[in-house]
C-alpha cells in the first residue's frame, strides 16, 4: 500500500478516544489524513508522538452518536470545513453484562442506540457528503459476539448482529457509486472495555483457548481497517473480516 495513500483523506472515527477508535485515528494521522473523532468523552491525547509536526490535528468532537440532529450537524460541519467527507470508521459502542432476566428495556435500547442506531446515523450523514463526490469507504465494526452470542450479553450480540446486516445491504445500495462498506469482527481484544469485565486470569484462560494462543490487540484491528479502507481492497465490499485468532474454527 503506499505510504501516502491515506494523505489528506478526510477522517470520521467514532469512538475514537481511546481503544480500537483511537488507534486507527492515531494511525490515519500519521499516515496524513484529516481525522475528526466523535465521542461522547473528549479525546485525552494529541496521537503518538511520531506525528510530523506537517500533520493535520486530530479534532475532537463530543458527540452522542444516538442524537440524529447533532449526528446530522457535525457531519454537515466537517465537510464544510474540510471540503467533503471519505472514509467513516464506527467504532463507538457500549456494553454492560446482564443476566437475561436482569435485562432492562433501558438497558436494551441504550445499547442498541448508540452501538446501531449510531451506525446507521453516521453512515447516512456520511452518504450525504460522500455520494456528491462519488467515492467513500465505511468500516463498521461488529463482534464475533454477534455470530456466537455469549452469556450476559443478548442486548450487546444482538446490536452487533444487527450491525452486519445494516453493512451488507448498505453496501448494496451504494456499490455503484464507488462508495465501499465493510465490516471487522474482533474476538476478545486487549482495550479498556473487556478489562472492565474480565481479570487477567480470565484474559490469560482466552488467550490460551486461541488457536493462535494469544487475544486480539488494537494493531490487529488498526491493520485490519486501513486494508478496508486502502485501494488493496477494492473488490470488497459487503463483506465481515473476522480477526480473532482463528476463535471462530473450533
Amino acid at each position: 500500500m503506499p505510504s501516502n495513500e491515506h494523505t489528506g483523506r478526510v477522517t470520521v472515527i467514532t469512538g475514537g478516544n481511546s481503544g480500537i477508535g483511537g488507534a486507527i485515528a492515531d494511525r490515519l494521522q500519521s499516515e496524513g489524513a484529516k481525522v475528526s473523532v466523535l465521542d461522547l468523552k473528549p479525546r485525552t491525547k494529541d496521537g503518538p508522538s511520531s506525528v510530523s509536526l506537517q500533520a493535520p490535528p486530530i479534532i475532537s468532537h463530543q458527540v452522542d452518536v444516538s442524537r440524529e440532529s447533532d449526528v446530522d450537524k457535525i457531519f454537515d460541519a466537517i465537510a464544510r470545513r474540510e471540503g467533503g467527507i471519505d472514509y467513516l470508521v464506527c467504532c463507538a459502542a457500549v456494553f454492560s453484562a446482564r443476566p437475561f432476566l436482569e435485562l432492562s428495556q433501558e438497558d436494551w435500547q441504550k445499547t442498541l442506540e448508540i452501538n446501531l442506531t449510531g451506525c446507521f446515523l453516521c453512515c447516512r450523514a456520511a452518504l450525504r457528503h460522500m455520494r456528491a463526490r462519488g467515492f467513500g469507504r465505511i468500516v463498521l465494526f461488529s463482534s464475533m459476539l454477534a455470530r456466537t452470542g455469549g452469556i450476559n450479553c443478548a442486548h450487546y450480540s444482538a446490536s452487533k448482529g444487527g450491525i452486519l446486516g445494516l453493512a451488507r445491504s448498505f453496501a448494496l445500495e451504494v456499490a455503484h457509486e464507488n462508495i465501499r462498506v465493510n465490516t471487522i469482527s474482533p474476538g476478545v481484544t486487549d482495550t479498556p472495555q473487556p478489562r472492565a469485565f474480565l481479570s487477567q486470569e480470565e484474559l490469560q484462560a482466552r488467550a490460551a483457548g486461541n488457536p493462535l494462543g494469544r487475544i486480539g490487540n488494537v494493531e490487529d484491528m488498526v491493520q485490519a481497517c486501513l486494508f478496508l479502507l486502502a485501494d488493496e481492497s477494492s473488490y470488497f465490499t459487503g463483506q465481515d473480516i473476522r480477526v480473532n485468532g482463528g476463535a471462530n474454527l473450533w
